[in-house]
């Protein structure tokens, strides 16, 4: 015999995950699952933040369309003089913010003339209201160029003292002392641009205002810490909340930023992930310069904004102009201002508002874990509409646990575990398409010589309910055995040619009432047949249908008989034996051969039922069995209660006495009765009660049945029957 079914499939299965997995790892190399999670991010995030504000504690001042416009007749075009910022500074002095921070660069001077020259005035001015303001903050850039003919010079540079000195975490708050920074690992830019010099040296602190895109250019995530050479300088949005916080010490655990009170989650590669604000209502520069106009006036009713608005708060001032480029695009917004990523990383850190990415080791195992758990359960599941609902539940569970700890700010994984699910879907789909389809063949062919073919497309439609025939099961059914009587001595006196002719004719007809009946032909067996009713479908009456399968084949032999007499053949006369009983049921036999089958006791007692009708002088006899579970109202009289060969458990035998379909109401009346009477004869016949027995008898009508029974009476009248007899009449042949 070859491997079993279940372990043929369960290679099958285990073949697939392989595959799938390779896929999905190498899928996971060529960056498409990444891609997929970025985008599954960012529609989680603009999902939950859409409609998020920005906290008061934060505000934003937008260099706008607006304000182009209305400072163009005041200030000049774009850029302005520096001076305008100065005035801003002046605004915002009257009720002071915890930190006004510009997202604008001043890099370079911006009047006429070298390092040596006096300042512009406008310049001049803003260094002023930045040495008087506490409060302020100004840009600085720190990124990593590639060597050209223009940079090469700068590359490398070191950063000068003062900054290092002044701005740095570790000297800024630690003093400067060993060890500030525990397992604190950035890559370290090449190239720095800083407020002109003497702007740097007035501001009273400085933010880097990089930040890089991921691949597919969103800006999803910033660095708190930039890193030039052993020095480190704080981001913009970060500078604040710093100030503020002042920690002794800095150190990173796992995917943790630490300093004293404060644990910033971050990602496998350093960054933090900006949990942005989908509504970011900021104020206008030209409004805030009109309010200050009206305040030096004296009027101060009615200010378009109020300095006071301001008071305690951190203020980012940066552009929001579609012409000033600075327009980048975020999870939440195609078209986000740059200095919103800013103000929204003070907010997080202000509220504690942070999104908590899980180890990079959950996409891949959450993954790989969802793909072999969807094809287990597709495996094992046997019904289609299972098989459809375990790769759509599996999808509906991650999504909604994904977006419920989504919403609770921890980061997990969706694409990879969405795709898993897709690509389990597709390849089971396609393995059960390939062996299904194969097995549908198979089990057709196998079974198209035992079914009809109403039945056998039921089968088929439904093989994976019978493919446990392959490695056999227990079944209830009822078996029926049939045989041509003397059909030993009328084969010898015929040709062969026409003995083949006889049998397919017979058989042929014989085929077709238990087809119709919805009964399994097991086998032909010479000249007999052997059939089952309740497997491989299922059906409730098999009782019933077998026996009416028996009482038509009895009815259509008179055909037979007739298209034999046409062609010289002598009649045939036939018995059938039914039994109901449990069986095993399987493909039953050798590699190269074999037979979808029955066998058990009951198979062999069925056949034992047959052998008895030649005894009887019935056509038809079934066992007490197969009598109990019949529904139709089917005459039957009891015949004998006997013990068949090879069995020592005695059995009743009975003949049905008409057909149900065919009788009237008065006929089964009197068939009931008259299978009443005989029931009434075995009891006296049991009871010893000989002259009872056979009184009755003489009122029946005379057949063979009531020939053997007065001839058992004449029997024991002459030769009474010892204590220890029974009753029951002992087959010693089959």
């Amino acid at each position: 015999m070859g491997p079993s079914p279940h372990r043929t499939d369960l290679r099958r299965w285990l073949g697939l995950a392989l595959v799938l997995s390779a896929l999905l790892g190498g899928l996971w190399q060529l960056g498409l699952v990444g891609r997929l999670e970025a985008m599954a991010y960012d529609w989680r995030l603009a999902l939950q933040r859409a409609d998020a504000p920005l906290p008061e504690e934060v505000a934003v001042v937008f260099i706008d369309d607006a304000s182009l416009a209305a400072m163009e007749g005041i200030a000049g075009r774009w850029p302005w003089p520096r001076s305008v910022y100065a005035e801003l500074l002046e605004f915002f002095a009257m009720a002071p913010p915890r930190a006004v921070i510009f997202d604008v660069m001043f890099s370079e001077r911006q009047g006429a003339g070298g390092l040596g020259a006096p300042l512009d005035p406008h310049d001049q001015r803003l260094v002023e209201a930045t040495a008087e303001a506490p409060f302020v903050v100004h840009a600085a850039r720190l990124l990593r160029d590639v060597p050209d003919e223009r940079n090469r010079h700068l590359l490398g540079r070191p950063l000068p003292e003062e900054v290092v000195a002044r701005f740095d975490p570790a000297h800024r708050y630690g003093q400067g002392i060993p060890g500030y920074y525990w397992a604190l690992e950035l890559p370290s830019n090449n190239n720095f641009y800083l407020p002109f010099p003497e702007l740097l040296r007035a501001t009273p602190a400085l933010g880097v205002v990089d930040v890089r895109p991921d691949a597919d250019g969103v800006y999803r995530r910033v660095r708190l810490l930039h890193r030039y050479g052993d020095a480190l300088l704080p981001a913009l949005g970060a500078i604040a909340w710093l100030d503020h916080k002042r920690p002794a010490w800095m150190a990173v655990h796992g995917n943790r930023l630490e300093l004293p009170g404060a644990r910033i989650p971050q990602d496998g590669t350093g960054h933090y992930l900006v949990n942005y604000y989908g509504r970011v209502s900021g104020y206008s520069f030209a409004g805030i310069m009109a309010a200050l106009q009206r305040i030096r006036a004296g009027e101060l009713e009615d200010l378009p904004v109020s300095p006071f608005e301001f008071e305690d708060r951190i203020v980012f001032v940066g552009a929001s102009a579609a012409g000033l480029e600075d327009l980048k695009r975020t999870p939440v917004d195609a078209r986000l201002p740059g200095v919103a990523i800013h103000a929204a990383v003070a907010a997080n850190l202000l509220r504690g508002d942070f999104l908590r990415p899980l180890p990079a080791w959950s996409g891949p195992a959450g993954a790989f874990a969802t793909l072999i758990l969807v094809l287990a359960l597709m495996a094992t599941a046997r019904r289609p509409g299972l098989r459809i609902a375990v790769p759509l539940i599996a999808a509906g569970a991650w999504l909604a646990i994904d977006l419920a700890l989504f919403r609770a700010r921890l980061v997990l994984p969706l694409a990879p575990p969405l795709l898993a699910v897709g690509l389990a879907a597709l390849g089971a789909y396609a393995l059960l398409l390939l062996t299904e389809g194969r097995e549908k063949a198979r089990i057709k062919r196998m079974m198209s010589q035992y079914l009809s073919p109403a039945v056998l497309e039921t089968v088929v439609a439904r093989h994976s309910d019978f493919a446990q025939a392959e490695v056999g099961r227990r079944e209830h059914l009822t078996i029926l055995f049939s045989d041509i009587r003397g059909f030993t001595s009328l084969s010898e006196n015929l040709p062969p040619e026409r003995v083949v002719e006889l049998l397919n004719h017979y058989f042929s007809a014989m085929t077709d009432v238990i087809f119709r009946h919805r009964g399994t032909i097991d086998k032909f067996i010479g000249d007999a047949i052997m059939a089952f009713w309740g497997a491989p479908l299922r059906i409730d009456d098999h009782a019933d249908q077998a026996l009416l399968a028996a009482l038509e084949m009895v009815e259509r032999l008179e055909m037979v008989n007739a298209w034999l007499r046409e062609r010289g053949y002598p009649p045939i006369a036939i018995g059938i034996g039914l039994h109901t009983g449990d069986v095993v049921l399987g493909n039953i036999g050798s590699q190269q051969k074999l037979d979808y089958t029955v066998i058990g006791d009951n198979v062999n007692l069925a056949s034992r039922m047959e052998g008895l009708t030649k005894h009887y002088g019935a056509p038809v006899l079934l066992s007490e069995t197969t009598l109990a579970e019949l529904t139709l109202p089917v005459p039957c009289r009891v015949v004998d209660l006997v013990r068949v060969k090879g069995k020592r458990r005695p059995i009743r035998i009975y003949q049905p006495l008409g057909h149900p379909q065919r009788l009237d109401d008065a006929e089964l009346g009197r068939l009931d009765a008259l299978a009443h009477d005989w029931e009434a004869v075995m009891t006296a016949y049991l009871e010893r009660r000989w002259d009872e027995a056979e009184r009755r008898l003489a009122a029946l009508p005379d057949d063979p049945l009531k020939v053997l029974y007065l001839e058992r009476l004449a029997h024991y009248r002459r030769q009474a029957p010892g204590p220890e007899w029974d009753g029951v009449a002992t087959m010693t042949s089959k």
